[in-house]
């Protein structure tokens, strides 16, 4: 069995994929496997790993009825038979040859741990920059350690690529959720170990560009109003207002010009939301924004 697995779920994006891939091929840590999983509608990244159909720890799995997102993280997970997951999304990649090494010695140097993280770029791929750092203070790690849940009030810890954890653990990504779905994935990491490792070299290099899922939902109101609600009763917060994430909560109402109730019940949820999601569900959540409403806010 390979010491760790990575999982790169894909789609389409074959310039990506290959820089991706090829930050993988670099590495001076050897003791891997590649799973792909590739939700496509085209065959140009199978072709283009036919090249490299003599390596041996390299599965590709060409899923046939796209999984879509985060589904396919999922499928790639299953897949997996390492000791550590290492989720690299194809936008993604190593910084350096050494990342891999430098993921796998958080958790063997603290094997009390499942989950470890580190500092990572955000890097603009069209303009070949880097636009911003992921470092949170030794500070914000106690925080998040003692409360998790805090996640909701900012993902302090990135991206999925910056993360690595023990295959062991039981969680997957919320298939209901988009825009919150790897805050959701670390919170039921630490809720069940919160020891959580960091590290401040830059080891991963997250991409930035105008086709990423998150570019797609990032300003849809019904989305964004409905997971953070679905995570807040998904993780037993029955108090909003006097908590932590009380401002939180207005910021994000705010940023969606949310005054009412009427306006909740406006969202057109309908496009937005998994199916399995019914009008009690929806319901249910649009009382507990409305209730929160009921304080006046100075803007």
């Amino acid at each position: 069995m390979p010491k760790v697995s990575i999982c790169i779920p894909t789609y389409n994006n074959l310039e990506a994929f290959q820089r991706c891939f090829e930050s993988v091929l670099m590495q001076t840590f050897q003791d891997y496997e590649v799973v792909i999983t590739d939700d496509s509608s085209n065959n140009d990244i199978k072709i283009y790993l036919h090249k490299h159909s003599h390596l041996k720890n390299i599965f590709y799995y060409k899923n046939s009825t796209a999984l879509g997102s985060p589904e396919n993280w999922n499928e790639a997970m299953r897949k997996a038979a390492g000791d550590y997951i290492k989720i690299l999304h194809h936008d993604d990649f190593f910084t350096y040859n050494h990342s891999l090494q430098i993921f796998v010695d958080l958790l063997d140097n603290n094997p009390e741990s499942d989950f470890a993280f580190v500092a990572s770029r955000n890097f603009d791929l069209k303009k070949n920059t880097v636009l911003s750092y992921n470092k949170p203070s030794s500070s914000k790690i106690e925080e998040i350690k003692k409360n998790p849940i805090i996640l909701l009030n900012g993902n302090f810890i990135g991206a999925p690529s910056a993360t690595i954890f023990k295959k062991t653990i039981s969680s997957i990504f919320d298939s209901n959720t988009i825009w919150f779905v790897d805050i959701d994935f670390y919170i039921q990491i630490l809720l069940g170990n919160n020891n959580l490792i960091y590290s401040e070299l830059d080891a991963i290099t997250i991409g930035s560009s105008s086709t990423q899922i998150t570019k797609s939902v990032e300003s849809n109101k019904a989305i964004n109003i409905f997971e953070y609600f679905y995570l807040l009763n998904k993780w037993n917060v029955k108090k909003i207002k006097n908590s932590d994430f009380e401002h939180s909560t207005y910021l994000l109402l705010k940023k969606f010009n949310i005054k009412s109730s009427r306006e909740i019940r406006s969202l057109n949820y309908k496009d937005s939301l998994p199916k399995d999601i019914n009008k009690s569900f929806i319901k249910l959540y649009r009382e507990k924004i409305s209730n929160f409403l009921k304080r006046k806010y100075k803007k």
